[in-house]
């Protein structure tokens, strides 16, 4: 999430972005629903260039999938994006820095993931980008094709096995060469496997082991065969990943609850994790479910110019420029490298999980 580029260029310049969040599934009233976004962005002081770029955008999108969100600075639209099946108000804001609030929130539920189906002869992937409900699908074909084991008896009964085994893990070593590429490519966290059970024993023993260790791997049903099971897995695939999601916000709450108040390397509240952000210490970002817009920070050019009040970036000769406290911080955590996670009934309004202790 935080590596996005897009979401990174959005952030790098300290310029005025406008921020639309638009449901473009519903066609009668867009014109009515588009005129109220677009006083908003008025009354927020968004240039008249800004508003008409957005509203072409968005027009254009209609009728779409689910949400457009659409990010605006200068006279053009610098990244828009479809966030299917999403359902919010609409939403515009024109200010310091964008909301990515919930567009991160989308990723963070749709991360990139890999669904594998195997036969003995090779597999069919799906890959999933970050964000995406759509798939990129590859079918990787084995180098050996003599896969059946049956053969007459006698004295060679036990070589025509032996080569078919052979073909067997032949044609799983080159699933396995594919998949990682993949994997490393789309730098995917979740890998779902379905499929032939000897071939699937196979991939496991040459995956490499980093993805035993760095990727979460589930089994689901079904095979390669026109069998039905195709929609089910794509069910099995939303349900899994939800769950894959839950357990990884859950293991950064527990290691948040062991590590908080112990020496840095988890901190809370809005000074201390402002504070963090500032050395670039922060590893993971821990943001509540409901924000506070309420709180006011600000921040200058560099990724760790961050303070709670302007005094000190101004004294130092930096620029302040003041926007809400979550948007500051999601703009150093992104520009730091850090991971960002929405966490429901999560820790004090916002806190995070250190690389290092001061």
């Amino acid at each position: 999430m935080p590596n996005n580029t897009p979401i990174r260029a959005l952030l790098i310049e300290p310029v005025p972005v406008a921020s639309v969040y638009f449901d473009v599934r519903a066609t009668a009233d867009v014109p009515i629903r588009w005129r109220a976004l677009a006083g908003r962005l008025a009354e927020d002081g968004a240039p008249t260039q800004i508003i008409d770029a957005l509203e072409r955008r968005v027009l254009d999108a209609v009728p779409g999938p689910g949400v457009l969100a659409a990010f605006a600075h200068g006279t053009t639209v610098r990244f828009a994006v479809d966030l299917p099946d999403l359902s919010m108000p609409d939403t515009a804001r024109y200010g310091a820095l964008p909301y990515l609030r919930p567009l991160l929130a989308w990723e963070q539920d749709h991360p990139a993931r890999v669904l594998a189906v195997l036969d003995r002869t090779g597999a069919d992937l799906s890959v999933y980008a970050a964000g995406s409900t759509s798939p990129v699908d590859t079918t990787v074909t084995g180098p050996d094709d003599e896969i059946e084991r049956n053969a007459p008896g006698g004295w060679a009964q036990g070589r025509y096995q032996h080569r078919a085994e052979d073909s067997w893990e032949h044609n799983a070593v080159a699933v396995a060469e594919v998949l990682a590429r993949l994997v490393k490519r789309f730098d995917a966290r979740v890998l779902l496997l379905a499929g032939d059970v000897r071939a699937l024993q196979y991939l496991d023993e040459h995956l490499p082991r980093w993805i035993h260790t760095g990727v979460t791997v589930r089994r689901v049903t079904g095979g390669r065969s026109e069998d039905g099971s195709a929609e089910r897995r794509t069910g099995q695939l939303a349900v899994q990943t939800r769950q894959i999601v839950a357990e990884q916000n859950a293991g950064l709450l527990a290691e948040f609850a062991a590590h908080v108040g112990t020496g840095g390397s988890a901190v809370q509240g809005a000074g201390d994790t402002v504070a963090a952000l500032a050395a670039g210490r922060v590893r993971v970002l821990l943001l509540p479910a409901t924000p506070s817009p309420d709180t006011r920070a600000w921040f200058g050019p560099a990724p760790t110019a961050v303070d709670l009040r302007p005094d000190q970036l101004r004294q130092a000769g930096i620029p302040a420029y003041e926007a809400a406290l979550e948007d500051v911080a999601i703009r150093a955590a992104v520009l730091t490298d850090a991971e960002i996670r929405i966490i429901e009934n999560g820790p004090p309004p916002i806190a995070a999980l250190c690389r290092f202790t001061p």
